[in-house]
């Protein structure tokens, strides 16, 4: 696949998958890892825009939607950090963001530098 040059693109079958697999490995360890810790912390390196042209999901709303169908088991604190080299896609995710539930007791934060700077900064 190339390097996507638009904000938002079609969703290729590969990620399709991809994000299937994404989505049961997080229903399954969301509830494990709350057991033992009381704060999990999500951190989506190459976010994008959080939707595909079509409107699809993309990781950080499929992200959010997994722990928002897991509340009920799920306590303690939840932290969601989105990272995108690109200021257009971050902005497409911060409006996408606005139309989400989000939990009581959850952070997300959305920054626009590349993954390894900001994993160096903190």
């Amino acid at each position: 696949m190339a390097i996507p040059t638009k904000t938002i693109w079609p969703l290729d079958p590969h990620t399709l998958a991809k994000h299937e697999i994404l989505r049961r490995y997080l229903q399954c360890w969301f509830p494990i890892l709350n057991t033992y810790h009381g704060r999990i912390i999500y951190v989506d390196g190459f976010c994008g825009p959080g939707r595909y042209s079509k409107g699809e999901s993309g990781s950080p709303i499929i992200a959010l939607e997994v722990a928002t169908t897991h509340r009920k088991a799920l306590g303690g604190e939840l932290v969601f950090w989105f990272i995108d080299e690109r200021a257009d896609r971050i902005k497409h995710l911060k409006s996408e963001l606005q139309k989400f539930q989000f939990l009581p007791i959850s952070k997300c934060t959305q920054n626009q530098e590349t993954f390894v700077r900001s994993w160096k900064r903190s």
